[in-house]
């Protein structure tokens, strides 16, 4: 009789808290949609971890791409030079458009799996598409594409090499994120949106590093 008792008390608070929960809903609702009102979620911003996201990030980017890396030394090394000798900055100059050059429509694609059930390899591509003295432009896809309803992710990151830090500037077609987004929002983004995809990508990373292999593999040669 007690147990019964105690389930009956357990069914009315669960019904209570989802009636809250369904009137809460409500309220937000009209209050965005008759006045604008978009309420602010309990997130909070914590900027030295977003950074070391996005400083951890642009690590595993020179790993997966060392061409990025001696751009980077190269880039700087330059620097250091106009800084200390005025005659070498048309010398200095020409030899940055080079490597601006050799490096624009880099391009590497790692396998991260073997055949599935779609009968292809799973690989993860790398392109850099665009060059500027301390900022590349990367595009990071993985193909083939999943399913017809679901989208293979698609990532455009931005590298900063004076600051040694990558950020995610779009994901699956959704640009310019903002730190922090209100509970009610139009485009349903959660309240750290920008976070979860810096986040996805250190992750997506981190698997090609573990996993990944070239798909420009050496030829051994094999004796019979």
């Amino acid at each position: 009789m007690a147990r019964t008792k105690q389930v009956g008390s357990f069914k009315n608070c669960l019904d209570l808290t989802c009636e809250l929960n369904r009137q809460n809903n409500i309220r937000d609702t009209y209050l965005y949609r008759n006045f604008g009102i978009m309420l602010r979620s309990k997130y909070s911003i914590d900027l030295q971890k977003h950074m070391a996201v996005c400083d951890a990030n642009y690590i595993r980017l020179l790993k997966l791409l060392p061409q990025l890396e001696t751009y980077r030394d190269k880039i700087l090394e330059n620097s250091s030079r106009r800084d200390s000798c005025f005659d070498t900055i048309d010398n200095s100059t020409k030899s940055t458009e080079d490597s601006q050059k050799s490096l624009r429509g880099l391009k590497r694609e790692f396998c991260i799996s073997d055949a599935s059930a779609i009968e292809e390899t799973v690989t993860v591509e790398l392109t850099v598409l665009e060059t500027f003295k301390y900022t590349n432009t990367l595009q990071i896809i993985q193909k083939p594409a999943l399913t017809e309803l679901i989208k293979s992710p698609i990532m455009l990151v931005r590298v900063y090499h004076d600051a040694s830090t990558a950020e995610v500037i779009s994901s699956q077609g959704h640009k310019n994120f903002q730190a922090r987004y209100p509970i009610f929002n139009p485009k349903m983004y959660h309240a750290d949106e920008k976070k979860q995809v810096n986040l996805f990508l250190g992750e997506w990373l981190s698997l090609c590093l573990r996993e990944g292999r070239s798909s420009k593999l050496p030829l051994i040669p094999v004796r019979i």
